[in-house]
């Protein structure tokens, strides 16, 4: 079902996490759930490639060392496969984090070890960017 009309029918929306260490995966998943959104957790970038196009997210949490396909891998070809494409939003432990997330267009990177609050209003904004004011 497309996100536009789970909105439309009060199902929370989807948050896809892409992250292979299980105690940081859950940790994500139990955010995103206190969110009230609904988290589609996934271990590798191929898996996560598959379900993102299949399931067409509101985004993305990204991990960038993932086993298979790495995370700048997987954005790469989410971007050049989705018509949609999800704001995606990094969690690395990676020195280069910021880097590589400014080179695969990503709206947040937050670094590990991470702090909830943090991540979870930048997934908030990244999700639902207030309008910026028009200078007249």
């Amino acid at each position: 079902m497309k996100e536009r009309q789970r909105k439309r029918k009060g199902l929370p929306e989807r948050v896809l996490v892409i992250e292979d260490d299980e105690d940081t995966r859950k940790m994500l998943v139990s955010a995103i759930t206190d969110e009230g959104f609904e988290p589609i957790p996934a271990l590798d970038g191929e898996h996560a490639l598959r379900t993102a196009l299949a399931v067409e997210p509101s985004a993305i949490v990204l991990d960038l060392m993932l086993p298979e396909t790495d995370g700048e891998e997987f954005a790469n070809e989410y971007h050049r496969q989705s018509k949609l494409n999800a704001p995606i939003v990094v969690v690395s432990a990676k020195h280069d984090a910021a880097a590589i997330g400014k080179r695969i267009g990503a709206r947040a990177v937050f670094p590990k070890p991470l702090d909830l609050a943090a991540f979870t209003l930048g997934l908030r904004t990244a999700m639902h960017p207030r309008p910026t004011a028009q200078l007249r």
